[in-house]
């Protein structure tokens, strides 16, 4: 009975060696920032998560946004990085490009395809 369980322990371990959990980022901003500092800490720690997860080496880039509005290289920084994930991956993973549509905010549509894309990888990377 105790080889039985040790066997069972050894392979629910072994199966989730490469599990992934990413935190879903949500951008609450508090006075004239348009982008978070939380969200952006969020962003970027998924992305290192990401990187310590997949096996072959993998450099992302780290994303910030710069002044109180949305700033397009903070957006493209993303894609960019979900660009190079997708390409890594080497599976037929499907990645949404997440378009802002404005600068003042984060649109909900963007962070949703942000989170979309990140439970996404988490479910492509074992």
């Amino acid at each position: 009975m105790k080889k039985l369980i040790a066997v069972m322990a050894f392979v629910l371990v072994s199966t989730n060696a490469h599990a992934i959990f990413l935190q879903s980022c949500y951008n609450h901003t508090f006075g004239n920032d348009a982008v978070s500092f939380s969200y952006q800490s969020c962003i970027n720690s998924n992305f290192r998560e990401i990187e310590r997860n997949i096996d072959e080496p993998i450099f992302l880039s780290y994303c910030s946004n710069i002044g109180d509005r949305v700033s397009f290289s903070f957006t493209s920084c993303i894609n960019r990085n979900f660009s190079e994930v997708e390409r890594k991956l080497g599976q037929p993973i499907f990645l949404s490009h997440c378009a802002n549509f404005s600068q003042d905010r984060l649109d909900f549509s963007y962070e949703s395809c942000v989170r979309r894309n990140f439970s996404e990888i988490e479910r492509n990377i074992d």
